[in-house]
């Protein structure tokens, strides 16, 4: 099966559990039903519709407790060789089946044996960890994450452009670390920003955009604006979405993995239908020189102490490279 059969038939699963809660007896009595899906995984669902997940290992002392992702939103228990995984707001139902089926699908695709299946599962559950452990339900991007996150997927789409014949998404990193893009030669952060008049541009941490990594860091201003001719953030992911399948599954599955971890559900989808086109793309090198807050002093008590701040690009023009020679590059 490819990435959308898989898709269809975790999704179908996920129906016949819920039918035969309601019709099968011997599930009521029990309070729960479960479905195999592989050798390691098998879905749950209570009475109260209430999803979950069993995972099944042969050796659970391979199991390294301590990656096992702990939330508001979930508990996970250790019981004999069985790893129990239940979910405690009903009302995440949809999002947790969501991010189960693409984690289960990235693992299908791959092929992995039974510990890299657990490793693998436990690892992508902790970038999804933020969206259950708060009491609302995941909201759609707000106008400025929606506009970021536009801009990220021209640059990607840029990038992909320049590598087509090894693609992989393993150096977009904005869903995850601190900078958009972590290539083999360079750190790259996308601003992306509607502004007509001026190009201002804020920081995110106190070193976001200053010149003290191992390699070299640029930043990508992407200027938007609204265009009835133009794409919305859906459209992009759907072409996007059409180029990686014509890839590998494997990397639409990822993407869609990436989408989850930036805060994009397609249970959101039908929200972002603002048009927007390419204005101009500009590159930065964030050299010594280049603007940013050189050293803040810390005294004993302080800790975990972050500024952020803005700066005018206008102002920046000794540091612009020139788009061709930067995308050669990428």
């Amino acid at each position: 099966m490819d990435f959308i059969d898989y898709q269809k038939y975790l999704n179908n699963q996920w129906k016949q559990i819920e039918q035969r809660i309601k019709d099968d007896e011997d599930f009521k009595k029990a309070g729960k039903g479960k479905i195999r899906i592989s050798e390691v995984f098998i879905i749950t669902l209570d009475t109260n519709n209430t999803p979950g997940l069993l995972i099944v290992t042969n050796n659970i002392k391979k199991v390294d407790k301590d990656s096992i992702p702990q939330c508001k939103g979930w508990s996970i228990e250790i019981i004999d060789k069985n790893i129990i995984m239940t979910l405690k707001n009903n009302d995440f139902s949809d999002f947790f089946k969501d991010i189960i089926n693409l984690i289960l699908t990235k693992i299908y695709l791959n092929d992995f044996n039974e510990q890299e299946s657990i490793q693998y599962f436990f690892e992508e559950l902790l970038s999804a960890k933020n969206f259950f452990d708060t009491e609302e339900l995941p909201r759609k991007l707000s106008p400025e994450k929606e506009t970021g996150l536009f801009g990220e997927l021209i640059i990607l789409d840029e990038i992909i452009k320049k590598n087509s014949d090894s693609i992989n998404l393993d150096f977009w990193t904005g869903p995850s670390q601190k900078h958009d893009f972590t290539l083999p030669n360079m750190l790259l952060e996308t601003k992306t920003s509607k502004n007509r008049e001026k190009k201002i541009v804020s920081t995110s941490s106190t070193d976001q955009l200053s010149p003290i990594f191992d390699k070299p860091l640029y930043l990508a201003y992407v200027k938007i604006e609204k265009n009835i001719n133009g794409k919305s953030l859906n459209m992009l992911v759907h072409e996007l979405s059409e180029k990686f399948s014509k890839n590998s599954e494997v990397l639409l599955n990822n993407f869609y993995l990436k989408l989850r971890q930036s805060g994009y559900y397609n249970i959101h989808e039908d929200e972002y239908n603002d048009k927007y086109s390419l204005n101009e793309k500009i590159f930065y090198f964030v050299s010594e020189k280049f603007p940013h807050i050189k050293r803040v002093v810390e005294h004993e008590p302080i800790f975990d102490l972050s500024i952020t701040y803005k700066i005018d690009l206008d102002k920046c023009e000794e540091f612009r490279i020139n788009t061709d020679t930067m995308l050669q590059k990428l």
